[in-house]
């Protein structure tokens, strides 16, 4: 990735793949900082408000990020029948959690996020995403989540793994070991659901992700979203349960409560996610 100026104008460049890539106009480069763990940076486009990027990769945005915080959460939280303890394992950006609250049958969640600055740096320049670190039901741990998985007592009834790809400090959240102890760590009904990548770019990746997720749960799928600075614009998100129906249609009665406060997520959107296109099916199929 490099910055570029073209005509005066500066623009952010993130490279996809050796031939393709998105460019983001920028007002203004608000902050930068290196953590022990990466690269912090948020800038303000034009397009697209406020970006975190981490390592030079986009992580969040302010037009779009209901696209992938809303999906992540509310998928999981509408098919489980009563989700009253949820585990969030990175998401410094603090946007699932601002999606949890939201569900009044919550009673606890804990964020597991391993570098603190992210969150810090989140908190003050993206407020409308980072707005539920104080709120009463939700416990912010800083510490890697491999170690603190491996050992936690308390039972989940979802898990949400919001992690960046599976470079630097979040390639183990991506293998075997890690999601058997998630599996541990859920209650006897629990679900995870998880970010694995784009189906364009990204296919051996997901196949290998949805054949991890079917050895270790008793049920496992895919499901689509839409984030238009996210490599390719679509989105593969992974779901796993021990022992609920992933096929559970959201709870009118509940998703009435939610409607008023969303932006992406309904109920049409919850089941038609879950249809994938074929190249996808062929690929999952030869697996």
């Amino acid at each position: 990735m490099t910055d570029q100026v073209f005509d005066g104008e500066f623009w952010f460049l993130e490279r996809h793949t050796p031939d393709a890539g998105l460019a983001l106009k920028v007002r203004e480069h608000i902050h930068t900082r290196r953590s022990r763990f990466q690269l912090i940076e948020v800038f303000d486009t034009f397009e697209y408000g406020r970006v975190l990027t981490l390592d030079r990769l986009i992580m969040v945005s302010e037009r779009d990020e209901s696209a992938y915080h809303e999906m992540l959460t509310h998928v999981p939280m509408m098919i489980h029948p009563s989700p009253r303890r949820v585990l969030v394992i990175g998401g410094g950006d603090g946007g699932v959690l601002r999606e949890l609250v939201k569900h009044d049958c919550l009673q606890r969640a804990v964020q597991v996020e391993i570098d603190r600055e992210v969150v810090e740096v989140c908190r003050e320049y993206l407020p409308s995403i980072a707005s539920a670190f104080d709120h009463p039901k939700v416990e912010l741990v800083i510490e890697d989540a491999i170690r603190y998985i491996k050992g936690v007592e308390e039972r989940f009834d979802v898990v949400i793994v919001d992690s960046t790809d599976p470079v630097g400090p979040a390639v183990d959240l991506f293998g075997e070991a890690f999601y058997r102890d998630v599996f541990a760590a859920l209650s006897s009904e629990g679900i995870v659901t998880c970010q694995i990548g784009a189906p364009i770019y990204d296919l051996d990746q997901i196949v290998r992700m949805h054949g991890r997720l079917q050895g270790i749960f008793t049920e496992a799928a895919l499901f689509l979203t839409h984030i238009p600075t996210y490599p390719s614009g679509v989105w593969t998100l992974g779901i796993a349960s021990k022992g609920l129906s992933l096929s559970a249609q959201p709870s009118d009665v509940r998703y009435s409560t939610l409607r008023d406060r969303l932006n992406y997520y309904n109920s049409d959107i919850h089941r038609s996610s879950f249809t994938l296109p074929e190249f996808l099916h062929r690929a999952l199929k030869g697996s």
